[in-house]
Parts: structure tokens; C-alpha cells; sequence
């Protein structure tokens, strides 16, 4: 049975929303930021982007080139309830459907056709109910994978559907300039553009161990892509419970001693939430963003064991650190991720002489942790981080002591 794949995007998703919400944004300029000078623009609007205002990009620059930008600050909690209502709406459809993130949503209608009649006739159906449900206008692409549709959905506008006939994907692919493709940012179409690669067909021709030559481990990532290979699933959205934290740095750093420190105050922030709810992480991801709103994201798998101890999370995260700082542009804000979380146990002990070592540690956590529990998180800290709380800093307007993330 041939897969049908649709492949819904909402452009602008944050700003269209706050738009619905309050009809005075429609006309004009419109960006999603935190306030203040180190806020990052997290979404525009049509007009915005007209004027050169573009997601990542600091406030205080986008201000400076659009006088006349409204700024919003982000409501998280409202754009997740939205995501959440449109997903719903979807699974009425099917069972299988995957947000990836808010604006973008897979749904598999394989099988369908004598539920909901044809794949085209349901794709647009599904639009239509977006629209008549929330005032959403999506791009609607179909095909036989999740790549295919993905790259359909960008070819059309908004309210119209791009479907690719199964067996004519390399003829749908070939023209498109090389940005069309997902994975593909600014920095590998230029590099692509310095081989004198535009086109996707240029790209296909091209063998994945000459691609690996130039682009390493991405090469090969970059043939499939050529081709439209896609065979991953539709996976529905699964809450597991996580840990985020995040840190705007009060300037651009690109010291990297400095920068461990302030990783390090986001690990011992981490460490005292995981020891109070007895849970161990078994992944750490970092996420870095450069001053020139570039990111970067990292992902390790943790040690079993002793990984509760502020100094094992922290050899984690700092391996992901020095792994990603790759350019020589300063950071401006780290976020710091742990998730999988499991019972934490003790390992013993193969060679006994190192047992009083790692007992001596965990005491010591143990007396850290006691401390802060009865006079307060401030008053003693790590000499390996900045000392925030210690100094009494804060974070979005509260106290460092009372702001702390939850497993959630």
C-alpha cells in the first residue's frame, strides 16, 4: 500500500496568532520578542520581513531597521495550547499525527480512503478545517514521504495544495533550488554555491562519498535529501517529561572559560531540581545561539550511576559545549536540556580503592544540598560557576533563588 503522507505549515505561526488575538497587529510590522536590550526576535510577520527583520536576530538591530516595528512579548503558554487544539484537530482525521513544532504538522493518511474518500480531497478538507476552525491558513503539500510533502507544502501558497505524484519525485525535485530542501540553512547553500551547486538535480548527480568528502558525516544526509529519500514514520506527539533551563548572557561572550561558568550555574540549577525529584537524566542537549542568531544543538547520552552529582552533569555539558563552538562569534544565550529521566541507582565498585573517593563527593553534594535547603540557595555555591545566585541576580525579574524550572 503506497503511503500518503500531508504535510500542513502555517507561515508565521507566533505572529499570525497574536494577530487573531488582537486585530490591531494586522497592518504593520510585527515581531515576537522578549523586551529589553538582549531580546531575540522569535517570529515576524509578513511586513517585518519585508523590512529585513528575520527569526534570531537581536532586537536592538531589528528596532534600528524597521522604526515602526511593533514588538510583542511571547505568550509560550497560549502558542502551546493553540499547537496542542490544532493537533486534535488533525487526529480526527487520523491516528497518526505529528507536530514537530508549532506551524508544521504531518498527518498519515494512508489507509483512509474509505473513511474520508481520496488523499487530495482530504488534504484540502483538512485546510479547510484549520481555517474554519481557527482562522489558520496552511500550505498543504502531499506525497509519499514526510520530504516530499514537506518540500510540496513550500512550492504552493497558502490555502492551495501542492501534490506530487507517486513515481515523479526526482522530476518534482530537480529544478528546485537547493534551500527548498529541509536541513538545508543559509550556511550549506552557500557552501553548495561555492561548488557551483543551485539546483537539487545538481545535487543528485553527485555521489554521497564525493559529498562526504567536502561535507563529512553530512554528506551522505545530503544525497538522500537529493532524492527525496524519506522513509521515517509519522510519529504521533508523546509527552515525556524534561528539564529546560536557559540563560541570556548579560553580553556577547566568546570566552570559553567564561562561558563554562555561566554552563555551569545552569547544571547546578539543574542538579538541585533533579536531586529533589530523585530522577536521573539519561540525555543531555545543549543548545547554543550566537550573536549573529546562528544556533547549534548537541546531544550526548549520560553515564549510569553517579550522574546526580552537579560535577558529572557538568562533564557532560561542557564535552557538548566544547564539541559545538566551532565559529568565532561570540554567544549570547545557552539552553541547557535533560530528558529520559530513570530511577537513579549506585553502581559498585569494581576496584574498591576508589570507593572512598566518590564517598567523599557524594557527602559533600549531600551537605551542599542540606545547606541550601535550610538557609537558602544563595548562600553557598560552586567556585566553578559565576556565583548569580550567590549575588543575587535575577532571572526575568525574580530572584535566582525562587525562579526554578519544575520536570514537566
Amino acid at each position: 500500500m503506497e503511503r500518503r503522507i500531508v504535510h500542513l505549515e502555517v507561515a508565521d505561526f507566533y505572529a499570525v496568532l497574536e494577530q487573531l488575538r488582537d486585530p490591531r497587529l494586522v497592518r504593520g510590522p510585527l515581531a515576537i520578542a522578549e523586551p529589553g536590550v538582549r531580546g531575540v526576535v522569535q517570529g515576524v510577520n509578513d511586513w517585518a520581513r519585508r523590512d529585513g527583520i528575520r527569526e534570531g536576530m537581536a532586537l536592538s538591530q531589528a528596532r534600528r531597521r524597521c522604526r515602526r516595528l511593533r514588538v510583542v512579548a511571547p505568550d509560550t503558554a497560549f502558542y502551546r495550547r493553540q499547537h496542542q487544539g490544532v493537533v486534535q484537530d488533525l487526529d480526527r482525521f487520523s491516528p497518526l499525527v505529528e507536530g514537530t513544532f508549532p506551524g508544521h504538522y504531518f498527518v498519515d493518511l494512508t489507509g483512509t480512503r474509505r473513511l474520508w474518500g481520496s488523499a487530495p480531497d482530504t488534504a484540502c478538507r483538512l485546510e479547510r478545517e484549520l481555517d474554519r476552525r481557527r482562522s489558520l491558513k496552511a500550505r498543504v503539500g502531499l506525497a509519499q514521504n514526510k520530504l516530499i510533502s514537506q518540500v510540496a507544502a513550500r512550492c504552493v501558497e497558502a490555502g492551495d495544495l501542492g501534490y506530487v505524484f507517486s513515481g515523479s519525485e526526482d522530476a518534482f525535485l530537480r529544478p528546485l533550488p537547493v534551500r527548498m530542501l529541509p536541513g538545508i540553512g543559509a550556511k550549506t547553500e552557500a557552501d553548495l554555491a561555492d561548488l557551483n551547486i543551485t539546483r537539487v538535480g545538481q545535487l543528485a548527480v553527485l555521489a554521497p562519498s564525493m559529498l562526504a568528502a567536502v561535507f563529512g558525516k553530512a554528506g551522505p544526509r545530503l544525497a538522500r535529501l537529493a532524492h527525496g529519500k524519506d522513509p521515517s514514520p509519522v510519529v504521533p506527539f508523546q509527552h515525556s517529561p524534561h528539564l529546560r533551563l536557559s540563560r541570556t548572557l548579560e553580553r556577547d561572550e566568546i570566552d570559553r572559560e567564561r562561558l563554562q561558568r555561566v554552563l555551569f550555574d545552569l547544571v547546578e540549577d539543574a542538579g538541585w531540581v533533579l536531586r529533589r525529584h530523585n530522577r536521573c537524566p539519561r540525555v543531555v542537549e545543549l543548545e547554543i545561539r550566537h550573536a549573529d542568531g546562528v544556533s547549534a544543538r548537541g546531544r550526548e547520552q549520560t553515564a549510569p550511576g553517579r550522574v546526580l552529582l552537579d560535577r558529572v552533569l557538568f562533564t557532560s555539558a561542557r564535552r557538548l559545549l566544547h564539541r559545538l563552538l566551532q565559529r568565532r562569534v561570540a554567544l549570547r544565550r545557552l539552553t541547557l536540556e535533560f530528558s529520559s529521566f530513570a530511577m537513579p541507582f549506585r553502581q559498585l565498585s569494581l576496584f574498591p580503592a576508589t570507593e572512598p573517593d566518590q564517598t567523599r563527593e557524594q557527602n559533600l553534594q549531600n551537605a551542599l544540598d542540606a545547606i541550601r535547603r535550610r538557609f537558602g540557595r544563595g548562600l553557598v555555591a560552586w567556585g566553578a560557576g559565576t556565583g548569580a545566585a550567590a549575588r543575587g541576580r535575577t532571572v526575568r525579574g525574580l530572584p535566582v533563588d525562587r525562579r526554578l524550572p519544575t520536570l514537566r
